[in-house]
């Protein structure tokens, strides 16, 4: 089986995340290309959690404890996704609420006393792309984001890569 090639790429002004660039303290996007196959967004993102390794949701497990004894939200697992049909702007949808969902791309936010976090998956045309873009709210946010970001910048591209691999069969 041929191994997917991502690349990470800027947020450019294709990106549903574009308009949320200023001020933002973190951003990382990364695309592959990808068989859609009438794939939605929103099936795509569901795609994607479903394949997060156990040792991850055991590191997001690490972190809620940790975020709970600091008084911030416990998110629970990556890849606890509701199989909601339709999912609705201001609905949960695993650890995120949901800012818009259409076919082509599902914008969900993460919004706490320490940041602001957004998730795009997005088709266009053939590549499959995931963006994040992360507003701090605090020196906290910024000292969260030390070990975050650079988990971050390997897990995204490493589950694009999975869920590529698995669409490629």
């Amino acid at each position: 089986m041929r191994v997917p090639v991502v690349n990470v790429v800027a947020v450019d002004a294709g990106n549903v995340l574009h308009a949320q660039l200023p001020g933002a303290d973190f951003v990382h996007a990364c695309q592959a290309v990808a068989p859609r196959a009438g794939r939605s967004a929103l099936q795509a993102y569901r795609d994607m959690a479903a394949t997060v390794p156990g040792w991850f949701d055991g590191l997001m497990a690490l972190r809620n404890g940790g975020m709970r004894l600091l008084g911030m939200k416990d998110l629970g697992p990556l890849r606890a996704v509701q199989d909601s049909v339709d999912p609705r702007p201001g609905e949960r949808l695993g650890i995120f609420t949901v800012q818009q969902c259409t076919p082509d791309a599902i914008v969900l936010e993460d919004d706490d006393r320490h940041l602001r976090v957004q998730l795009a998956l997005q088709w266009r045309g053939d590549l499959l792309e995931i963006a994040t873009v992360v507003h701090t709210h605090n020196a906290f946010g910024r000292l969260y984001m030390l070990p975050v970001a650079p988990v971050h910048r390997w897990i995204a591209p490493h589950l694009l890569r999975r869920q590529v691999g698995a669409y490629m069969g």
